[in-house]
């Protein structure tokens, strides 16, 4: 049995803020499962109906109808949505988790927590949103969280980071090092302004964002690539280090990759600083 997926985007304006909106509802009489993946990016989860069972790191959470943060993700995640059931979901750039709260978002890597425990008054606000017609869900969402959706200059420093780490060949392994260059910022610096506004290091945002993309191309059924050649495309030395990598993440090999149990995006959503 499948879910209804469905992806909107942000309005001019928030698409820094936003990366998209994306929706999984069951309206069947049974509980549907699928996977998702970690992305290095916050989301905000409105839920209702009779709620989801998130299977993670071997423990299983029921998330009641409400409002949600949902933290940077270090491994693929179950999602159980049960019969009747919808959530509506916000994804936040990397850059742009920091603003909703003044909280360290270390935190909150890896937590599912009630919206209201982090801002109350997004969660009042998120509290009054009609959830049965997505364009009016969107519509007041966005009204919701408008406010927030000003960078500040660390924000502005995290996007300019990643911005980095999108554009650097995907051959060469890219390293700290490479943004204290390219930023003029020192080490310490980088890393802590991560664990603040991001929550995780820039090596676990980096290897993740580069799973990501990996993943992308294996759900690709025309791609031929063998995966020593994806290894190689993606700066791992050989292949043992890429299914280490790999498996860190995913908790299976790549040679086992199948698209079918996975949300994986309708399109690739790519952001420019400044755009």
């Amino acid at each position: 049995m499948m879910l209804d997926y469905f992806e909107m985007t942000a309005d001019p304006g928030l698409n820094s803020f936003i990366r998209k909106f994306w929706i999984i509802e069951n309206p069947y009489g049974l509980p549907v499962t699928k996977f998702a993946l970690p992305n290095t990016c916050m989301t905000l989860a409105i839920i209702s109906g009779n709620g989801l069972i998130i299977n993670f790191k071997n423990d299983t959470t029921y998330l009641a109808p409400g409002s949600y943060l949902v933290g940077e993700l270090t491994k693929k995640i179950g999602i159980t949505v049960l019969p009747n059931s919808k959530a509506f979901m916000v994804q936040l750039n990397p850059w742009a988790g920091g603003l909703l709260s003044g909280c360290s978002y270390h935190e909150l890597v890896d937590q599912f927590s009630p919206l209201v425990d982090i801002n109350k008054t997004l969660a009042s606000a998120f509290h009054k949103i009609d959830n049965l017609n997505n364009n009016v869900t969107r519509h007041q969402i966005q009204k919701a969280i408008e406010k927030y959706g000003y960078p500040t200059t660390s924000a502005k420093f995290i996007e300019e980071c990643f911005y980095l780490f999108d554009s650097h060949p995907l051959a060469n392994p890219f390293k700290i090092k490479d943004l204290s260059l390219a930023t003029g910022y020192s080490v310490r610096y980088i890393e802590r302004k991560f664990r603040q506004h991001v929550g995780l290091t820039p090596k676990n945002a980096f290897s993740i964002s580069k799973i990501r993309k990996i993943v992308d191309e294996l759900s690709v059924r025309d791609n031929d690539l063998s995966l020593t050649a994806i290894a190689y495309k993606y700066g791992y030395s050989d292949q043992a280090h890429f299914t280490k990598s790999y498996y860190s993440i995913m908790d299976s090999l790549p040679s086992k990759f199948i698209v079918t149990p996975y949300l994986l995006p309708l399109k690739r959503y790519e952001h420019n600083p400044g755009s």
